[in-house]
């Protein structure tokens, strides 16, 4: 059995008890992920949907990931306060224009996608995530 690399997670738009769904590379190339809900047993899991995103779409998250990155730090550093989440003051017009020109498009297309199983780690202030076969795996 061959080990995957480990590979860059660009954004986690949404977080709860670990990524739950953004944009990350796969076999070099970026996809969105979306972690699956199993409605059978009521549980969560570490499988997660994979489809590719277009460009225009890639670029968008991209950018608002960018006002969010800096509204972040500002928040770790003292100089924004929670009511300004998810954008800087002079930033909200821009992240608020990103956010309707992304709508509900940043989903995994259940017709088109991937399943794989994830692990994540945090190296530094980044995200890696390894995409497996198998839950055993992830495990």
């Amino acid at each position: 059995m061959s080990i995957e690399p480990w590979d860059r997670v660009h954004t986690v738009n949404k977080y709860y008890d670990g990524p739950e769904l953004g944009i990350a590379d796969y076999r070099g190339k970026p996809y969105i992920y979306e972690k699956q809900f199993d409605a059978a047993d009521g549980e969560d899991t570490s499988r997660f949907l994979l489809s590719e995103i277009e460009p225009e779409l890639l670029a968008l998250v991209l950018e608002d990931w960018q006002i969010w990155l800096r509204w972040d730090e500002a928040y770790r550093q003292g100089e924004a306060g929670v009511k300004t989440h998810p954008a800087l003051p002079e930033e909200r017009e821009r992240h608020d224009e990103l956010a309707q020109r992304i709508g509900d498009r940043l989903r995994a297309d259940p017709r088109l996608g991937i399943v794989k199983w994830a692990r994540f780690r945090a190296v530094d202030r980044r995200i890696e995530v390894r995409w497996l076969d198998s839950p055993v795996q992830a495990g």
